[in-house]
This record gives structure tokens, C-alpha cells and sequence, in this order.
């Protein structure tokens, strides 16, 4: 008869090779994957914060400002990148003012795009703002300023190395947001209605002279050579009394700073003050670094 024979199991031996395979072949497997789920998270950042770029010009058209926040607004669809980091977001801190993209035509930020090597492949001024993901590490290489930019800044963009640079940084300039709005131009004007008439024997009303356009600061002149009637009104921004110029041509200064100008009486206007018109001329200049400087004549007539 053929004798029985157990039936043995793996020895340690054996365990140990079965052991090492799956380990060799879990390492090739996270190797092969980790590079690849990188490249994937890279590729969803650019798509995120390419439209987030996208979104913010659409809403830099329709508003003609930009939001001063991303999250928790609902200005941008996705405020988290791939691997659910809060994007970071700059700009400038004027844009954000009501109406500021028209009125603007330069701002605080530059990106500047480096080379491998670490230098300078280009430079992109006048930035409305900047957005980025924090990559893989969940930092921001180099580190960036984040939320109103209120001074000159350069963001630096490295070349995409991983491991080493890999935030995804997107960015729109001025002229892209100006584009987007519609701006006619960032040029500067007064507004005020036509002049009312004086009347003999009572003090002048009150006119206000307003900018349009431009950018604060506005500084003001005005030229008004009849002095006899020009002492019968004065020119003020604020508590800020403007003298007038007494001759046309001479507004080479801009004395008095500030939102708008007023016109009113100061004393009664007399009979010799009947007729006119006794013509003025009030200049204006805003603070842009492109100043904008315009004028405009009017009017004063003094009846009966």
C-alpha cells in the first residue's frame, strides 16, 4: 500500500520570496502612480485656476471693479485647488473701488517669469491681479503677498519643477480688464451744469464742478480775469480756498487738491455788474502716473 503523505504548507522560505515579490511590486506600482497622480493634480490646477482667470475678467466687465475676496463669496466656482487649498488671490487695492478699471491706468503688481536658471525670461507689468494654486506641497514658492496690494510688488513665477516650484500662477493685466468693460479710455472731464446767471443785489448760488473719469487725487485752477467779478465769488474745494488766476493761460500749478470744486457768493453782486458774460476757465488734473488734465470755459452773466 502507498503510505499516506500530509499535506505541508509553505515554508518560511517560500513566504519570505512571495513576500519580497509583493513588495517589489507594490514599490513599482507607487513609483509608476505617484507620478502620474502629480501630473494629474497639476493638469486640474491649470484648469482651475485658468478659469478662475476667466471668471474674475467676466467679473471685472460686468462690475467694472474687482472683488476685494474670492472665498466665501461666490465670485469664483472653484476657490480650492486639486489638492483642497484655498487658491490665494492678489490685486490691486484700488481696483476694487467702484468703477476703478476705467478710471485707472496703472497698477502695483508685476509677474515676473524666470528662466530655469533662476533669471528673468520676461516681465509683465501693469498686473490687475494674481492667482495661484500652491501645488503639490501646499506652499507658495517663492512666497507671495496675498489680498490688497497697496505698494509696488513683483511676483516671481519659477519655471514648473516639481519638488521644487510648483505653484500654477495665473494673472490678467489692466488693459485685458479695461478690454473686458469696455472703457472708452481712462481720459479725465468737469462736470457741471451750465452756469446759472447771477442776480444785482444778492449773493451768487452755488455751483459744483465734479470730475469724470481720471483717478484721485484731482488737483484744481482756475483762471478768472475779470477780478472785479471774480471777487464777488470764491472757489473752494472742501475748506480750501482757491485764488483765482487773473489771466488766461496762467493755470501752470494746481493749487487746491480735492474731490470737487464749489463756486458761491461771497458778497452781492452791484449794478455795475449787470451784463457779461464775464468768462472763466476751471482746469483740472487727477493723479494718475499718465496725469489727465483738462479744462472747460463758462459763463457768468448778471442780470437786472
Amino acid at each position: 500500500m502507498t503510505p499516506n503523505r500530509q499535506c505541508a504548507g509553505f515554508s518560511m522560505i517560500e513566504l519570505s520570496i512571495v513576500m519580497i515579490i509583493i513588495g517589489l511590486i507594490i514599490a513599482g506600482s507607487i513609483s509608476v502612480y505617484e507620478p502620474s497622480m502629480k501630473q494629474t493634480l497639476k493638469n486640474k490646477n491649470e484648469t482651475i485656476v485658468r478659469h478662475a482667470v476667466e471668471t474674475l475678467i467676466g467679473f471685472a466687465g460686468a462690475h467694472k471693479s474687482l472683488p476685494g475676496a474670492i472665498l466665501n463669496t461666490g465670485v469664483v466656482n472653484s476657490v480650492q485647488d486639486a489638492q483642497l487649498n484655498p487658491l490665494q488671490y492678489a490685486f490691486d487695492a484700488d481696483l476694487t473701488a467702484v468703477n476703478s478699471i476705467c478710471r485707472q491706468d496703472e497698477t502695483r503688481l508685476t509677474v515676473e517669469v524666470l528662466k530655469s536658471d533662476g533669471s528673468v525670461a520676461f516681465s509683465v507689468s501693469q498686473v490687475a491681479f494674481v492667482i495661484w494654486s500652491r501645488g503639490y506641497d501646499g506652499k507658495s514658492l517663492p512666497d507671495k503677498a496675498v489680498g490688497a496690494v497697496e505698494s509696488a510688488v513683483r511676483y516671481s513665477v519659477p519655471v514648473y519643477a516639481e519638488g521644487q516650484a510648483d505653484d500654477l500662477v495665473g494673472w490678467a493685466t489692466l488693459s485685458e480688464l479695461q478690454a473686458a468693460v469696455g472703457c472708452g479710455g481712462s481720459g479725465v472731464s468737469i462736470l457741471a451744469d451750465a452756469v446759472p446767471a447771477g442776480s444785482v443785489g444778492l449773493k451768487y448760488g452755488v455751483v459744483t464742478f465734479t470730475p469724470d473719469g481720471g483717478r484721485p487725487p484731482y488737483a484744481w485752477c482756475v483762471e478768472f480775469p475779470d477780478v472785479t467779478r471774480s471777487g464777488k465769488v470764491q472757489f473752494a474745494s472742501g475748506d480750501v480756498v482757491l485764488t483765482p488766476v487773473a489771466a488766461f493761460g496762467g493755470c501752470r500749478e494746481f493749487p487746491v487738491v480735492g474731490a470737487v470744486l464749489t463756486m458761491s457768493g461771497v458778497r452781492p453782486f452791484v449794478s455795475t455788474d449787470q451784463g457779461g458774460p464775464y468768462d472763466f476757465v476751471v482746469h483740472l488734473k487727477d493723479g494718475n502716473h499718465k496725469i489727465h488734465a483738462v479744462n472747460r470755459r463758462f459763463s457768468l452773466f448778471v442780470t437786472p
